[in-house]
């Protein structure tokens, strides 16, 4: 099974750091069953830019027979997430613990 990537985004996944979110998970998930939790403590606002490198990393996270796992959003990203309609598309768990244990439980082609 692949290890766990963890990458935490900070401040505001705007333009510039969406585009700097997407150049660390690009890489991420081009290897096969990459397993990658993004952890939102540390993030504050997030735009439709940011929203766009979140699917497009999940999609490429899938294609490649991974899984793309959010945590700990805060109240105004939960929100944000929701009013794209993505929550229902992305998944989200409420504790890096609770993701964890939902990359653990995904399947792998290397298993």
């Amino acid at each position: 099974m692949s290890e766990i990537k963890i990458v935490q985004p900070q401040g505001r996944l705007d333009a510039l750091g969406a585009r700097s979110l997407w150049m660390e998970l690009e890489s991420l998930t081009r290897g096969p069953n990459a397993r990658i939790l993004v952890d939102m403590t540390e993030t504050r606002y997030v735009s439709s830019d940011g929203l766009r490198v979140l699917m497009r990393a999940s999609k490429a996270a899938k294609t490649n027979g991974g899984k793309l796992v959010l945590c700990c959003l805060n109240a105004r990203l939960a929100e944000i997430i929701a009013m794209a309609g993505l929550d229902h598309v992305l998944e989200i768990q409420p504790t890096a613990n609770a993701a964890q244990r939902a990359l653990d439980a995904h399947p792998s082609s290397d298993a």
